[in-house]
């Protein structure tokens, strides 16, 4: 289903939402402004202007159309600039205060550098429903709020979650982001991307007293606290910033973040490190230069900035304790980088790479981790669960696959029998994860045919061993040579403690998964959105088809809501068991209502009378199942 219904594109609404001008990324989450009620989309993305600035906007999806939220309607700091990679996420009592981050040259005192910024919505009564107030401490006086840990460094590519370390504490917002470090110097870019993590603390009468990274006041009502142990060098001499990175001599990239646990109270981040984007950082300490995803919790630790250190798990590292492979400098007593960092063999274990990386060149292996907090199990704690797409030789397609935490906690399991969730002959990228209620949906891009196209399924059936099922055809997505954006996915019911993990949707509304995708067919790379439902059965409406008998033919009835190819499956029931007869292919079919005459013929062959289930069935181009109707019985006499 379009968003709008007649699929009108989202970002319109000029002068500053101007559809003639590209969008660029996007980001996706769902709530309300009141507590309790049902939850909607909400995107933030980048919208180009005809005068080459690039301004960070948010729309929400309200009464059958889009809003613009909040005035002024651009996010920017400075709306001469080119801001970039927004996100977005709510937070506060009942989780009805969205925050934005996003990053931007800030020009002035900071001289151009990328900076990392934060505003949160104020509702109240002024244009679009409230105000974007900007967060966090001061630089220098008159420079606007920076998250960076070193403003003198480019920092780009946040992602935000609203989260919590303290059980029934409202959640604050946490922001992992890239920030070049671990040299000294002054250049922008001195050293290599980092992974760097911070939250908001309130300031205690606008004082940031006792705040890391030491600034100034807050501009304000918060103020951003860095976590993790300091073990990477940073621009000073003598100084140590809290990064993540495994090796901190490669490039740490395109980060995530997500809380799970009991009470959803444990912070974790993703990330994946590469040796040749950013000007090139092959690994300076013997490890690999393939591309290799990671995943780290954060552990309370009173020698950590904000209390805590972060350990890295992946999918070797069962039996580990909660003391091995922390990302130190050296105080658990395996070398200046934690254990991970001492050998391939445990960086190997350490990654959540699905084929081995050894042999593998730069630009090849796992990237674009995405993490969300979920469980299929109602009334059980959340866990980690992790996408990301893999190409396992050298130059080959890249496929999607899925992980999560296993139940002893201490390493992560590969789903779908250890294989992708991605058509294996599509090069398939950049994908996103979400849960609605006890449903994990997977969203990605795969390459048809020089066409980028998006698809959404999600996970069902068996908790300990889930099946994967489609619930979209193949949307045709702006192509990656353009644009190597994530088509964003939110829902109606997150698993957080205000849902009861996915137990009870606010308002009531029904589980239903939000995606946005951006397309230029038209010449101009534009916005659009959609919902599935989270039981798979928006292809085939309600997953209901009926068949009646009429004289020596049946009329098959049901509703698309996307135009695809249908067929049906023909079982003859004998006693208990359904026995295959065949399948009878209908050609492709139109959006809407659906009516088909069939003339009792499988494969030629005329029905003998007797009883039959019949099921209806969707498909994609590729003639992959992507929709089944409830089966229904049907007599031949």
């Amino acid at each position: 289903m379009s968003l709008p219904s007649n699929g009108s594109q989202v970002n319109n609404d000029p002068p500053t939402i101007d559809p003639t001008q590209n969008v660029g990324l996007s980001d996706l989450s769902a709530g309300s402004l009141t507590a309790g009620n049902a939850l909607v989309p909400w995107v933030t993305f980048e919208q180009a202007q005809s005068n080459g600035s690039q301004q960070i906007v948010v729309r929400a999806f309200k009464n059958g159309a889009w809003h613009t939220e909040g005035f002024p309607v651009s996010l920017n700091t400075d709306p001469s600039q080119v801001a970039e990679a927004p996100s977005i996420d709510f937070t506060g009592p009942g989780r009805t205060v969205p925050w934005v981050t996003w990053d931007e040259p800030s020009a002035g005192a900071l001289g151009g550098v990328h900076q990392i910024f934060a505003s949160r919505f104020s509702a109240q009564a002024a244009p679009n429903g409230g105000t974007w107030v900007h967060e966090g401490q001061g630089t220098v006086p008159g420079a606007t709020p920076s998250l960076n840990i070193n403003p003198s460094r480019d920092a780009t590519k946040p992602s935000l979650v609203g989260g919590t370390t303290t059980a029934g504490a409202n959640p604050a917002p946490w922001i992992t982001w890239q920030e070049f470090d671990g040299q000294t110097g002054t250049s922008s870019t001195s050293g290599s991307p980092q992974i760097f993590v911070a939250h908001a603390v309130p300031a205690v009468g606008g004082s940031c007293a006792g705040v890391k990274p030491a600034r100034g006041n807050s501009v304000g009502k918060f103020c951003f606290q860095q976590v993790g142990i300091d073990r990477v060098q940073g621009p000073a001499v003598g100084q140590l910033d809290p990064s993540l990175n495994v090796d901190p001599t490669r490039s740490g990239i395109e980060t995530d973040i997500a809380f799970t646990g009991p009470n959803d109270t444990v912070p974790w981040v993703v990330w994946y490190e590469n040796s040749d984007s950013n000007g090139g950082h092959p690994s300076g300490l013997g490890l690999f230069n393939a591309d290799i995803t990671f995943a780290a919790r954060a552990v309370a630790d009173s020698n950590g900035d904000g209390g805590f250190h972060w350990q890295v798990v992946g999918l070797g590292t069962a039996g580990k304790t909660s003391t091995d492979d922390v990302l130190d400098h050296g105080q658990s007593g395996h070398g200046p980088y934690g254990e991970c960092a001492q050998s391939t063999a445990n960086e190997q274990a350490c990654s959540l790479d699905a084929h081995p990386a050894a042999g593998l060149l730069q630009g090849n292996g796992a990237e674009n981790p995405q993490v969300v907090a979920g469980t299929m199990v109602a009334g059980k704690p959340t866990t980690p669960w992790v996408t990301w797409d893999e190409s396992s030789v050298n130059g080959g397609p890249h496929a999607v696959f899925v992980a999560r935490l296993d139940a002893k906690g201490d390493h992560f399991d590969l789903l779908n029998n250890g294989q992708p969730i991605s058509n294996t002959g599509l090069d398939s990228t950049r994908p996103d994860i979400v849960f609605t209620g006890n449903t994990p949906s997977v969203s990605w891009h795969q390459s048809n045919g020089g066409v980028t196209e998006t698809v959404v399924g999600h996970f069902e059936g068996n908790a300990a061993d889930p099946t994967f099922v489609l619930d979209t055809p193949a949307f045709a997505t702006t192509p990656q040579g353009t644009s190597d954006v994530r088509s964003p996915l939110a829902s109606t019911c997150t698993a957080n403690p205000f849902t009861l993990d996915g137990a009870a949707c606010p308002g009531g509304a029904p589980a239903t998964v939000f995606f946005a995708l951006t397309n230029s067919d038209s010449g101009v790379q534009r916005l659009f959105a959609g919902a599935v439902t989270a039981s798979g059965c928006a292809v085939i409406v309600g997953c209901s088809a009926t068949v009646e008998p009429q004289g020596s033919s049946a009329l098959i009835t049901g509703s698309l809501g996307y135009a695809s190819p249908v067929g049906i499956l023909v079982q003859r029931i004998v006693g208990h068991r359904h026995v295959n007869v065949g399948r009878v292919p209908f050609g492709p079919k139109h959006r809407g209502g659906l009516r088909i005459r069939w003339n009792l013929r499988v494969s030629g062959h005329k029905l003998r009378p007797g009883r039959y289930l019949i099921t209806l069935r969707a498909f994609d181009a590729h003639k992959h199942v992507i929709a089944v109707a409830h089966s229904v019985k049907f007599r031949i006499r």
